[in-house]
């Protein structure tokens, strides 16, 4: 039974998606290699010399760890590596990873509460992990077996608006969106969600939002820039290009993420595309002015902005 259960963790942790972190030892390289060739005792015995001759506060300690789960022969002892780097290094650059890899494992085993825990202690403790859209993939897939379809929609609907170029899992994700099935059905901004998340109430939203849920493109006014370098080249442009900042399922998450783009001094559209709030801010003659206010809207912002032609 026991080795039924691990077979089963591996099978699907190999078709899982990939977490971004890789590797930056040469040692630890050849270690996975070698598990990859077959040759995993030796591995795993490479790895434990390593963890022997490493002290526990130098920097390289939480990558051995994690690189120890990926070759171990049992679901006990990777997820106890794995649970070392959270717990013992919550500040190393592994722990992100290894909390994805904790949730990959409780979904395999169905243990779906536990892989709830930790999609909120990622999103908690990470959020501006660049894990966020393979984790969005995993706790749409854990909230809806969990019948909690809003908090699945809302991950899946973060996690779309922050996949960036991913074409693969940008396809995983709005496979799953398709299961929140919003519907606009009127101007005042109520929706209605097949899959049970929760409307937005018109009553709560003032007769503004019947613009945000329109169709169309529609501009917005632009405040006066607080910071006018930041702005400078975008206003009076021909809008050639802009930065997409945000995709996101309702009208009033969209409208936060429009203010906070013109809060740094960048005009802020809203288009509905596909059943999302796409925020898309400044006015930008050139591909690489626009490239330069991604860096500073990421930095600011966070999230994944990147630059859209303006048709």
């Amino acid at each position: 039974m026991r080795l039924a259960r691990w077979a089963t963790v591996l099978v699907f942790l190999a078709g899982a998606s990939s977490v971004a972190a890789a590797q930056t030892d040469p040692r630890l390289v050849a270690a996975v290699r070698s598990a990859q060739e077959g040759q995993g005792d030796s591995a795993r015995a490479s790895i434990q010399r390593l963890l022997d001759a490493t002290a526990p506060t130098d920097s390289l300690y939480p990558e051995i760890l994690y690189t120890q789960a990926m070759v171990a022969d049992n679901a006990g002892d990777m997820r106890r590596a794995l649970q070392r780097v959270v717990v013992e290094y919550p500040t190393s650059v592994w722990s992100d990873d290894a909390l994805v890899r904790l949730v990959q494992m409780d979904y395999a085993t169905r243990s779906y509460d536990a892989a709830a825990r930790n999609l909120e202690r990622l999103r908690q403790d990470f959020p501006l992990t660049p894990l966020f859209p393979q984790a969005a993939y995993w706790a749409g897939r854990t909230y809806f077996d969990l019948r909690d379809p809003a908090r699945a929609c809302q991950w899946l609907a973060d996690g779309m608006a922050r996949v960036g170029d991913n074409l693969e899992l940008q396809n995983q994700l709005g496979y799953l969106y398709q299961r929140c099935g919003v519907k606009i059905v009127s101007d005042s901004g109520t929706r209605t969600d097949s899959a049970g998340a929760r409307a937005d109430s018109a009553g709560a939203r003032s007769a503004s939002d019947s613009g945000r849920a329109a169709d169309s493109t529609r501009a917005r006014a632009a405040a006066p820039p607080p910071d006018s370098a930041a702005a400078a080249g975008s206003q009076g442009a021909k809008a050639r290009y802009r930065v997409q900042v945000a995709a996101v399922a309702t009208p009033g998450a969209a409208d936060d993420a429009a203010d906070a783009a013109e809060k740094l001094g960048y005009p802020a559209v809203i288009v509905r595309e596909r059943g999302l709030y796409k925020v898309r801010a400044g006015t930008f003659a050139t591909r690489e002015e626009a490239q330069t206010a991604v860096k500073r809207i990421k930095s600011r912002m966070g999230g994944s902005p990147f630059v859209v032609a303006n048709p």
